[in-house]
């Protein structure tokens, strides 16, 4: 073979210099880390929208089961109340559970501070968690929501009996009831209400994976067991009726936390105004 023949085969059979492979490497290796920060990136954003989801429901329920206790105070007006009547006459069954939760709203002029005019929290990027912690150690209970009577329904508690006494409690935990204010709490992950078995809060996401369906007391999960950053905050108008009571009620549904591997705070709110009949009327 003539050797310039042989000089051109060596040149063509030559391999990639180490330019080249640093070269390719680069290239992969930013490919490789657009495409981890892509899924990153998705996985992040469908965790934010399933609490944004799960918040919105959590507040729903809240504005849905204010609505109709409301609506149920409204239709029971004209009958009697439960403890005028026997055990098998209709009676106003949601009465007590509606005083209950207008007895300690708060008037507009009422010094709420820790919130702004829409009765949420003024600084989300220090006060998210600090709304759980007593501002004075001294004194106890006197975080932003006790100072603010704040409360929650619970929501699988709302078949008001006859006797208002430890259902009632169930159904309306408040922050002014000394045993419910241990309730509400940080949320873990996203703004929620964890429930446990009736008259055990202690169990809440502990036991068995599996259910005894022979045991009607473990699919019994109608007890709260934590308020994980949600609380309603009601407020009363200034206006009142010829019976001098407000005209209305403002119930500011509130919820902050803190989203996976963020420390910027989440916070989402609803308002819902329900008119007091005896006052319209």
């Amino acid at each position: 073979m003539p050797l310039k023949t042989r000089n051109l085969l060596s040149k063509a059979r030559r391999g990639d210099t180490f330019i080249e492979v640093m070269f390719a490497i680069a290239i992969f290796s930013l490919v490789a880390v657009i495409s981890i920060a892509m899924m990153n990136a998705g996985v992040a954003d469908a965790e934010r929208a399933l609490e944004l989801v799960t918040a919105r429901n959590e507040l729903n329920a809240q504005a849905e089961a204010l609505r109709f206790i409301h609506s149920s105070y409204i239709s029971e007006a004209t009958l009697p109340t439960c403890g005028s009547v026997t055990s098998d006459e209709k009676c106003q069954q949601y009465q007590a559970l509606w005083d209950a939760i207008t007895a300690h709203t708060l008037r507009p002029s009422d010094d709420v501070t820790g919130l702004n005019d829409n009765y949420t929290i003024t600084d989300l990027y220090t006060t998210c968690r600090e709304v759980y912690t007593s501002n004075d150690p001294t004194t106890a209970y006197q975080d932003l929501l006790t100072r603010n009577n704040a409360f929650i329904i619970n929501t699988r508690e709302l078949i008001a009996p006859r006797d208002t006494g430890a259902s009632l409690s169930e159904a309306y935990i408040s922050t002014l009831n000394s045993s419910d204010r241990n309730l509400f709490t940080p949320a873990l992950l996203n703004a929620r209400i964890i429930f446990t078995r009736t008259g055990n809060r202690d169990d809440a996401d502990t036991g068995s994976s599996t259910v005894n369906m022979s045991d009607t007391n473990s699919l019994d999960y109608k007890s709260v067991a934590r308020a994980e950053g949600i609380w309603v905050v009601a407020v009363r108008s200034s206006e009142t009726g010829a019976d001098g009571k407000p005209t209305f009620y403002d119930f500011h549904i509130n919820s902050c936390w803190y989203g996976s591997n963020s420390g910027v705070p989440t916070a989402l709110d609803a308002v819902i105004r329900l008119y007091n009949p005896e006052s319209i009327r």
